[in-house]
Parts: structure tokens; C-alpha cells; sequence
């Protein structure tokens, strides 16, 4: 007799608990494999698991048990109301990142052009270009692997962005009414306190930056003004023990900037903004 949702996700995640691994990537990953919502899922606990996902879901779990990240394996994840593609080329995108694109749609509302720069899966710059529809978006990244998922979601989701391969402002010489970046920010020394699984499978060029993570900050900072239009706006995430690191560094490149410092839902300094 074939098992219930129910039945596999309790046999899933009592393996994973044994094994040291957080239990809920077995719960989103046979979500996307049967194309259900939490809630569906939950209506269907008591149901057989058609043998198609029962058989996907067997060939998942070893790759959940090896805490590779549930996004990877089902190859999407979930921001601000949208599912987006995503490879180990790209960081898997995150709930905090989205109070940093609520921040920026919220007053951009009559920008005709933004920047997301360090772009990745796209999550930031194609959510905008949904949530601003009269703003004309470039995305941009250095990898070539990023763009070209961010191309895909791109597609996928119907955006008309402008891609653009550039080690931060190299390869883009026009000016901007606002820039928004997640950066790499941390630092090598935390990868003893950082999840194992990201440090394990997410990709490196994305998440550490050298000089304590300030390394790409500092170059930022130095060719920023030459992108933005006068009053332009700039919007950054950062770690949470950054910012006072950060507001010295702005007071030195950018004494005339306005600086606005913002906390996350947990309460953490997560967010600045610029006015230049």
C-alpha cells in the first residue's frame, strides 16, 4: 500500500533529525515536487503520494541527507510572492532581503531607472521591475552563470530587464535615480558560526568579501556618485554587526550623503540607505 504524505514526511524527517539536519527541507521539497502550497499539502496528508513524486521525493531525500538546501534540489525558491530558478551559482535569495526591496519600492515609485547590482538569481532587480512597472530595470552581476539564471527567471516570469555582466560598475557607464545592491559581506572568519550547508553549496564569490567584508563596500562607495542622477538613492544589505564600520566609512567616501540605517523584523541593523 502506497504512503500518505503524511507517513513519508514523518519517515523523512525522523532520518534527517537523526542525522543532525534541520527537518523542514523534506516539507518544502515534496511541496514542489506535487505542486502544492502548505496548505494543500496539509489537506492532503491522509491521501496516497502518487508513485512519480513517491519515487522523485526517494531520490531527493539523500541529497536533503547530504544538507544540500531544499532550493537547490527542487531548483526554486520562494521571494516576495514569486518562485525564482536557482543553480549553486546563485544565493539561495532570502525573507530579510525582502524588507530591502519593500524599502526601495516603496519610494521609488516615480523612478524611471534602478540598478540592482551583484544581481544573482534576480530576485531583487525583477521583483522591482514587477513592483515599479515604469521603472526601466538593469541588472547586473559578474557572474556569467548568476546572469544567465537571472536571464531564465527573467523569462520565466515575464520581466522586461535590461542584463548587464560587470564587476560592479565597470561595464555600465550610465547614470541611475536609484541603485540597489546585496553585496558580499562576510567575512572569512565567520565561516565558523555560518550554516554548513550554505558554506557546503552556496556560492562563495556571492557571500564573503575580504577586508572583514567591507571589500566590496569600499569600492562601492568610491564610483557610486559617478552612476547616480543628482539625489539619487542607493540601498544596501549588510551584516548585522556592520554598521558602524559602514556609517564611518560613508562619513569618510561620502560626507555628503544623507545615511539612513534601518532594522531588520528581528530588530538587527540590516539596511542602509543613501541619498547622494
Amino acid at each position: 500500500m502506497a504512503e500518505t504524505y503524511d507517513q513519508l514526511l514523518r519517515h523523512a524527517s525522523a532520518a534527517l533529525t537523526a542525522a543532525g539536519i534541520e527537518s523542514d527541507g523534506a516539507r518544502y521539497v515534496l511541496e514542489m515536487r506535487s505542486d502544492f502550497t502548505p496548505s494543500q499539502l496539509r489537506l492532503h496528508a491522509r491521501d496516497a503520494v502518487p508513485a512519480p513524486v513517491a519515487k522523485q521525493f526517494e531520490a531527493d531525500l539523500p541529497r536533503l541527507l547530504n544538507n544540500e538546501p531544499p532550493q537547490y534540489i527542487v531548483g526554486v525558491a520562494p521571494f516576495y510572492g514569486d518562485l525564482f530558478q536557482v543553480t549553486p551559482a546563485v544565493l539561495i535569495p532570502r525573507f530579510e532581503t525582502e524588507e530591502l526591496v519593500a524599502w526601495a519600492a516603496a519610494e521609488q515609485t516615480q523612478a524611471q531607472t534602478g540598478l540592482d547590482v551583484g544581481t544573482g538569481s534576480g530576485a531583487i532587480g525583477l521583483t522591482l521591475a514587477k513592483q515599479l512597472p515604469h521603472t526601466a530595470m538593469t541588472l547586473s552581476d559578474v557572474s556569467t552563470a548568476a546572469l544567465a539564471v537571472a536571464k531564465r527567471n527573467a523569462t520565466s516570469l515575464k520581466r522586461q530587464v535590461t542584463l548587464v555582466q560587470s564587476d560592479l560598475f565597470a561595464a555600465l557607464p550610465a547614470r541611475y535615480d536609484f541603485i540597489i545592491a546585496n553585496l558580499p559581506y562576510i567575512s572569512r572568519r565567520e565561516t565558523s558560526v555560518m550554516d554548513a550547508s550554505t558554506l557546503a553549496f552556496e556560492p562563495a564569490l556571492a557571500l564573503f568579501a575580504a577586508d572583514d567584508g567591507l571589500a566590496l563596500f569600499e569600492r562601492f562607495v568610491a564610483e557610486v556618485s559617478n552612476h547616480l542622477r543628482p539625489q539619487g538613492s542607493v540601498y544596501l544589505e549588510f551584516g548585522y554587526q556592520q554598521q558602524p564600520a559602514l556609517a564611518e566609512l560613508f562619513a569618510r567616501a561620502l560626507p555628503q550623503a544623507q545615511v539612513t540605517f534601518r532594522r531588520d523584523l528581528a530588530g538587527k541593523p540590516r539596511m542602509v540607505k543613501l541619498v547622494i
